[in-house]
């Protein structure tokens, strides 16, 4: 029923449902107060819309967001409220002008600072200047994302916005509200002109705005207010406008007698750390005027050190980087600032970014230094910033750091110099599929050539798992052949699972004779890496090794003796077929069941009967479970040969 009244009040042309959707706006509860709104901002009816601006105080929060959501629709209502001759609904309509930051109706807060009512004219200068102060921040927030961006950081990282948006909705209400603000310093005469002028203050923060071009404009009413104000100490929001007036307006004879008397630590650090200084053409003469760069004299830094505080140190540390004075001077004061705040990681992290962002060619001196923080991940970036600048003892200047260095400098370090790659490798070799890991290796081996050499001498010493995984390295890599010698070592190693997986690596390398694998491991103590030989046989397919099969397929290990009868099937030999029937037909389980396997390796269902038999009537049930699954394979097996004839 609610929903269908409101449907009835949106769709009618009468005034009277504006006065009811603004009567259940100031009576109704909360669901119905949203819903009353939503219906006047759908009408858009100037009676309604000015009810809203009238009530706006008196909403609730979420009644708030919504008006601020739908803000360009209010503006016909902004702006009538805003010429109203009612005092409290133009105060309300000026403020939410600057709530929900419309520059382009600034002109409605120009209008009202000539007001006889005192109360109507002050609101219009405070929402001058607070739409100035967003202005203001949002400037400095693209330019923080610039900074982080060129540092290779993620830009306005704890901010939802995207910088692009911010950059859109600025030049959409800038330049209004930048040309109201002057527009006033030069018409009003009134009692808010201090308020005007610290707008003006707050939007002169770019050499283009309409507010810094006052200090050029002959006769400009609001010209003389600013140049005295720009001549006495900043406030640290008018840092940006200070220092471009000294750059760009004639203030600069002033400007180092300014400098001597400032001491509010907020409006210093601004004042160090602005990069108007590296923009400004000339630098060092500003430098001198400001005593005489007596930051870089080390008496008076030793004096700075004792009286500031670490983000003041760093801020000065970042002077330094701009003054131009030679790399020695500027590393040598760095490195002062460095170790004076050994318990600040915040502040050594602001010194480091400053180093980074000297020229390329600068001296790596300070970078060296920062090798040795404390903060692993300070010395990280150092080490990455010395491997990006490349100066000519780069290498050894790492390698040297390496030794003392924690393991995760070492790891950039190495990875800087090409040495890390293999290690990297290693510890990813079990995580990644074989295909991957193939690809990755056969790079490797390119990129890094001594990873041969790392891989040879995993395989000789270390723990049993790390050995059994360098041998497999070098078979999947293709590196057996090149590794040959010393695989053929493994295999008279003292553990036979070394030995075992060395000579089954030795079966692909045709470079080596089969006799110099098989003298000694056919006739090993370890079953397995007698099976393994024999695998090595059936690969080589060399006929004089018929009888030795043969003795091996009566052989007590079930392995050695399965292995065998698979390559005497392979070299097609008579007697294998009888071998494994015997082998089936074996007292022992163990047997029955290696039996089983090489049938269904070698694919010899014309012994299915006794398959059956034994997934029927064998009395051990882990050898009738294996025979079943035998079965079942040899059904699929047939299943696929029919189906691809019957094609």
């Amino acid at each position: 029923m609610l929903s269908r009244i409101i449907d009835i009040l949106t769709a009618s042309p009468n005034d009277a449902a504006d006065d009811a959707l603004l009567e259940a706006l100031r009576m109704g509860n909360s669901v119905e107060r949203q819903r009353a709104l939503m219906a006047l901002i759908r009408r858009g009816s100037t009676r309604g819309l000015r009810g809203v601006v009238a009530a706006y105080d008196t909403l609730e929060q979420p009644q708030q967001e919504m008006v601020l959501a739908n803000i360009r629709a209010l503006h016909t209502a902004l702006r009538e409220c805003g010429r109203s001759g009612d005092a409290a609904l133009a105060t309300a309509a000026m403020r939410l002008i600057a709530i929900g930051r419309q520059g382009r109706l600034t002109y409605v807060l120009s209008e009202n600072l000539h007001a006889e009512d005192e109360t109507v004219s002050r609101v219009a200068a405070e929402a001058m200047t607070a739409l100035a102060r967003w202005v203001g921040a949002q400037s400095r927030r693209l330019q923080r994302a610039e900074a982080r961006g060129a540092d290779g950081e993620e830009s306005l990282s704890d901010a939802q916005e995207d910088p692009s948006v911010i950059y859109r909705q600025l030049m959409e209400e800038r330049p209004e509200i930048e040309q109201a603000v002057a527009r006033a310093m030069e018409v009003h005469r009134g009692r808010h002109g201090q308020e005007l002028l610290r707008a003006a203050l707050l939007l002169a923060d770019h050499p283009a705005s309409r507010t810094l071009a006052i200090l050029h404009t002959p006769r400009h009413g609001g010209q003389g207010a600013m140049i005295r104000r720009l001549q006495q100490p900043p406030d640290s929001e008018h840092v940006e406008a200070f220092l471009l007036a000294a750059a760009r307006a004639g203030l600069r004879a002033n400007f180092g007698v300014v400098f001597a008397r400032i001491e509010q630590p907020p409006v210093l650090e601004a004042l160090l750390r602005r990069t108007h200084w590296l923009k400004d053409l000339q630098l060092r003469l500003c430098m001198q005027q400001v005593t005489r760069c007596a930051w870089l004299d080390p008496e008076q830094l030793e004096g700075e050190l004792r009286r500031r505080g670490p983000a003041e140190l760093a801020c000065a540390g970042e002077w330094i980087t701009a003054c131009g004075v030679d790399d020695a001077v500027q590393d040598d004061r760095l490195e002062t600032l460095w170790r004076r705040l050994a318990d600040e990681p915040g502040a050594r992290l602001r010194l480091l970014r400053a180093a980074m962002r000297r020229p390329r060619g600068a001296s790596t001196a300070f970078l060296r230094a920062m090798l040795s923080d404390p903060d692993e991940r300070l010395a990280r970036m150092a080490a990455r910033e010395i491997a990006r600048r490349r100066p000519p003892d780069c290498d050894r200047i790492l390698l040297s750091a390496a030794g003392t260095a924690p393991l995760t400098v070492r790891r950039v370090i190495a990875r800087s110099v090409g040495e890390i790659g293999f290690d990297n490798y290693w510890q990813r070799f079990d995580r990644m599929d074989r295909a991957a890991r193939e690809a990755a290796g056969r790079a490797l081996l390119k990129v890094l050539p001594d990873s041969l050499h790392k891989i040879e001498r995993r395989m000789r010493i270390g723990p049993l798992e790390q050995r059994l995984k360098a041998i497999t390295m070098a078979q999947e890599l293709g590196a057996a052949e090149t590794l040959a010698p010393t695989l053929i070592q493994l295999c008279r190693d003292p553990n036979p699972a070394v030995r075992s997986k060395a000579v089954t690596t030795l079966a692909g390398v045709r470079s080596v004779p089969a006799d110099v694998v098989l003298a000694q491991a056919l006739n090993d103590l370890d079953a397995r890496v007698r099976a393994n030989a024999i695998e090595v046989l059936e690969a080589r397919r060399q006929e004089q090794y018929v009888p030795l099969l043969t003795q091996r397929a009566r052989s007590s290990s079930n392995r050695e003796r399965a292995n065998a009868i698979k390559a005497m099937h392979a070299m097609r030999v008579a007697t294998a077929s009888t071998q494994l029937l015997n082998m089936l037909q074996d007292q022992r389980p163990e047997h029955r069941i290696s039996a089983l396997w090489a049938l269904r390796q070698i694919g010899w269902w014309q012994m299915l009967r006794e398959v059956a038999r034994l997934a029927s009537e064998d009395p051990v049930p882990r050898v009738r479970r294996y025979a079943a699954a035998v079965l079942r394979a040899a059904v699929g097996a047939v299943d696929r040969t029919d189906g691809r004839a019957a094609g």
